[in-house]
């Protein structure tokens, strides 16, 4: 069980990049990165809120200086590549 463990290192991750972490009543989203911004749906289970956290926090790493993904051609790769990286990351989270 997570006991809020992995959300606590991925909030203080988020924190050392700078980006603030919010909850939302999303209705149709589960997570958005926009500039600094990370929103979660209010409404996920903690290993969704956690597996959101890590996949838009890669977008943060990796796609900072993309400019739009949400409309450029490259997205579905974006995607991919932001869902690889939070599962390693989790998986490290998990064992560290």
């Amino acid at each position: 069980m997570d006991n809020g463990k992995i959300f606590e290192r991925l909030l203080r991750l988020a924190n050392s990049k700078g980006v603030i972490v919010r909850f939302c009543p999303f209705q149709a989203l589960e997570g958005r990165l926009y500039g600094n911004r990370l929103e979660i749906a209010q409404d996920l289970t903690i290993e969704k809120i956690n597996y959101n956290l890590a996949r838009e926090l890669a977008h943060a790493y990796l796609h900072y200086d993309k400019g739009d993904t949400i409309h450029s051609k490259c997205r579905a790769d974006y995607e991919e590549q932001a869902d690889r990286a939070a599962k390693i990351l989790l998986e490290l989270i998990k064992t560290a």
